[in-house]
């Protein structure tokens, strides 16, 4: 059956052989789940490592390779996928055109990640008025957005924001990118609170 409990006890049971570095028991415990769950992407990413890890292989690199591809198509907002696909190109293939370009994916697909974790922890933060929390969350989600840089041809965000350690002090703001209208919303919300 494909329930939750089960994956977990799969995967505790992967990790328990892998820390005994029984790799081919690793291996055969990884593919049964593989069975149960073809779309999984963290278990093509394991499948691929432990390929690279056997002494006797059973598989090619070519093969973890595929794996590793197909773990990035199979959830392109998987970081661990992209950048496993990285270490791969980068110090299997020794092709760092193409690793770079993996790096990449994975660094956008966590940026993208904590950004949205922080605009979500910052929404709590102003709920429960725990202010300094609150702008904390602000500040840093603002420098993770200024390093964004242009993917899939969508416009980075560009801000210029002052904001004081007050609520509804928010004393110039000029945002644009994906993530604008949220925190627009957010520091609107908070002047009204303040006023």
């Amino acid at each position: 059956m494909n329930k939750p409990g089960n994956f977990k006890r799969g995967l505790s049971a992967v990790f328990r052989h892998w820390e005994d570095g029984d790799y081919d028991a690793t291996l055969a415990k990884v593919e049964t789940m593989l069975a149960t769950w073809p779309g999984n992407t963290r278990l093509h990413v394991l499948w691929a490592s432990l390929v690279q890890l056997q002494e006797n292989p059973q598989h090619t690199l070519a093969e973890a390779k595929e794996a590793l591809q197909l773990a990035t198509v199979l959830d392109e907002d998987s970081p661990a996928a992209a950048i496993e696909l990285g270490q791969y190109l980068h110090n299997v293939e020794d092709d760092p055109a193409a690793a770079v370009k993996a790096y990449a994916q994975g660094v956008a697909a966590t940026r993208r990640r904590l950004i949205e974790g922080l605009i979500g922890q910052a929404k709590a933060h102003r709920q429960l008025e725990q202010w300094e929390a609150f702008y904390r969350c602000l500040e840093e989600m603002l420098q993770l957005m200024r390093f964004s840089a242009k993917t899939n041809g969508a416009q980075a965000l560009s801000s210029e924001i002052l904001i004081r350690l007050s609520p509804g002090n928010v004393d110039a703001i000029q945002l644009q990118g994906p993530y604008a209208e949220q925190i627009k919303e957010l520091l609107c919300e908070l002047g009204a609170e303040g006023q």
